[in-house]
């Protein structure tokens, strides 16, 4: 890896997310309600991971496809950040892509999505140079049709013959975790040398409750290094060896969750890319995560990587 650029690419969604707070039950047809707020903000997990890893000083590339439209200006205004390079190929035909999600106090959120330019990004859009990166990451998998499957497969290829580490982060599909569903994401894994899934990821892939043994069976059916993502419990590592570290997040009072996974997808990945093995690399992570979750969002700027310690 020597040969390698010290730089990190990520390819995938990115767009504007429309936060909609207070939403207890949706009007009733040719009437209007009042929410609390409603704001905008930059999305996409490729967008958002992308963001976090430059704000913590790691050199970063971002390849999204966004349409020629107005909310393509507000991404690029929100893109134009030190360490962030932005790739958005423009697409002609579609428009960008839009989330609105909905939130209220007790309830999980539910979010809707138009892909937009987002379902004609292909791994045609990413050039050599992209790929050639330390870690070269496809974020959002599950809404970029055109890199599922042999798409994302010709992608990583194309990666690790250029020497980079090949990450996944799949987020949630739409259609749930069918068998084809599980078949396709085990089968992608085998082009895959890092994963990222969350508990609830790991038990829809897997039907294993257990983090921990998801995981482990996971690593050692695909070959790949399994990073599970445990909310309050930190998060863990499997290796195909069947080693497992943990490492526990401590105490804090949450302020905002919002973001806490890009986050501590942001912190493992700029470790590595560092040079930071994976054990050491998870530790910091849960740290650097966890004291995202105590800071209110307009003062996580400020938040950086504590130093490196061994689990």
């Amino acid at each position: 890896m020597s040969a390698v650029r010290e730089d990190l690419t990520v390819v995938g969604n990115t767009n504007l997310d429309i936060m909609v707070s207070g939403v207890t039950s949706l009007p009733e047809p040719g009437t209007e309600a009042l929410v609390p707020d409603i704001r905008i903000r930059l999305g996409g997990s490729a967008g958002n991971l992308a963001l976090r890893c430059a704000g913590l000083g790691q050199p970063t590339t971002l390849i999204s496809r966004v349409g020629n439209d107005a909310s393509t200006a507000l991404v690029r205004s929100e893109l134009d950040l030190p360490h962030l390079k932005p790739v958005l190929i423009t697409d002609p035909e579609l428009p960008s892509g839009v989330t609105v999600a909905v939130e209220a106090p007790g309830r999980d959120r539910a979010f809707i999505s138009s892909l937009g330019a987002m379902s004609a990004l292909d791994a045609a859009d990413v050039p050599a140079e992209a790929v050639a990166a330390r870690c070269v990451v496809l974020a959002g998998y599950f809404l970029l049709p055109r890199l599922r499957g042999p798409g994302l497969a010709g992608l990583f290829t194309r990666a690790r013959a250029a020497g980079a580490l090949t990450v996944l982060d799949t987020g949630w599909p739409t259609e749930g975790w069918t068998a084809e569903v599980q078949a396709e994401v085990r089968g992608v894994l085998s082009s895959v040398d890092v994963f990222l899934p969350n508990s609830d990821e790991l038990t829809g892939l897997t039907g294993v409750e257990d983090p921990r043994a998801a995981a482990l069976e996971l690593a050692a059916a695909t070959g790949t290094l399994v990073v599970a993502k445990l909310g309050a419990d930190g998060a863990g590592l499997a290796l195909p060896s069947g080693e497992w570290s943990h490492a526990p997040a401590q105490p804090v009072v949450p302020v905002d969750s919002t973001g806490a996974g890009d986050g501590f997808n942001a912190a493992f990945l700029t470790c590595l890319t560092r040079g930071t093995g994976p054990a050491e690399a998870l530790g910091t992570a849960v740290r650097y995560a966890t004291e995202l979750v105590a800071t209110a969002p307009e003062h996580r700027s400020a938040v950086q990587l504590a130093e490196v310690l061994p689990l």
